[in-house]
């Protein structure tokens, strides 16, 4: 569904481009740039509008606030009728949490807790359920597995060791490390398979994205299609404000923070931050890399725009581990739809000095 909405856009935006008013071949060339190629920052009005002095088409924000999967949720729409607002925006954060309790590791009623204490290799699952376990697996075949959605058991040790400051031992790190493996998963419409009752999955790097989406999706559902999603660092924008090409998302940074203008795709931040946590000398992300089991030692800052896509943050959690800037670039050759920033420390090993580069439909 997600696939044949990216469609849908690009349908409208070729018949916009057809008109041949200034003005809407102006606005036409403004949302192609913002929503889909290149991603660069724009100005307040790139494209000459005038400025609406009509109230009805001025944007009118109604923010709101609440939690869910485990991390705050913020939602800001332009509603020319608040009440409807409020109504739309209290539904999406019920549809927040009712994924929650599908797609959480750390509910145990939850439906992929469930999945993951069962002894079957073979189970029926709710369609959302199945949708992202099979978004998830494309991701991990296009990034090598450098996003795995089966390391349910790597990602509860590697906890235990945040927690204890200890690493785990070699005999224990191997066995849940045989508890992985992406190849070992299998959907078939609303069916899953796995190979062995032991693959644990883990939808830590996909849920909350795919969540923001369900949401946006909620608010267009109920009247309000110009609103904005953020789930921690995950961020689905839909329809502009009244009046304005897009809505301004802050590109977080220790270097130095950008800022966009956006409609109509997804914003995802993945990797290095505050959160880490030392162990004999070592310094290991939040993050887990599949490959090894443990935190990453090296993530970078990497955040992704692309379509209405889960896919944008599984890959955001990818391009964190990839090794060099032509790692990325033969990932994102596999995404051409996407764009990404990273972030990462120069070769100098200086953590106050920042390279920054850009790569895909993000090119600078």
């Amino acid at each position: 569904m997600l696939r044949r909405n990216g469609e849908k856009r690009q349908k409208l935006q070729t018949r916009l481009q057809r008109r041949v008013t200034p003005l809407r071949i102006a606005m036409a060339l403004a949302f192609a740039l913002v929503a889909w190629r290149g991603y660069a920052r724009l100005a307040a009005n790139p494209a000459g509008l005038p400025t609406p002095s009509d109230p009805a088409n001025t944007a009118n924000r109604e923010y709101f606030v609440g939690l869910a999967m485990g991390s705050p949720v913020n939602i800001t729409v332009d509603a020319e009728d608040p009440a409807k607002a409020k109504v739309a925006a209290r539904a999406a954060l019920v549809e927040l949490e009712r994924l929650d309790m599908m797609l959480s590791d750390w509910k145990a009623s939850s439906e992929l807790s469930q999945f993951n204490r069962s002894n079957m290799i073979e189970a029926d699952v709710a369609p959302e359920f199945a949708t992202v376990l099979a978004r998830a697996l494309d991701v991990a075949r296009l990034t090598d597995g450098r996003f795995d959605p089966t390391v349910g058991a790597l990602v509860a040790l590697w906890r235990a060791s945040r927690s204890s400051g200890a690493l785990p031992d070699a005999a224990t790190l191997a066995n849940a490390r045989l508890q992985s493996g992406w190849s070992e998963v299998k959907v078939y419409e609303r069916r899953d398979h796995r190979g062995s009752p032991a693959v644990q999955l883990d939808f830590g790097g996909i849920g909350k994205g795919f969540g923001a989406i369900a949401a946006l999706e909620v608010l267009r559902a109920n009247g309000c299609p110009r609103a904005i999603v953020s789930v921690a660092g995950d961020i689905a924008i839909g329809e502009p404000p009244r009046g304005e090409l897009g809505w301004k998302v802050t590109i977080e940074s220790a270097a130095k923070p950008e800022q966009i203008v956006v409609a109509r795709c997804a914003v995802s931040t993945s990797g290095a931050s505050e959160q880490f946590v030392e162990i004999n000398g070592v310094r290991y992300a939040h993050i887990m890399d599949p490959r090894t089991g443990l935190g990453a030692t090296n993530a970078a800052r990497a955040t992704v725009i692309g379509p209405l896509d889960a896919a944008v943050d599984a890959l955001g959690t990818a391009l964190s581990l990839a090794e060099s800037d032509e790692a990325v670039d033969a990932i994102m050759a596999r995404f051409p739809e996407y764009g990404a920033r990273l972030e990462r420390v120069d070769a100098t090993g200086n953590a106050n000095s920042q390279r920054v580069t850009y790569h895909g439909a993000w090119r600078r």
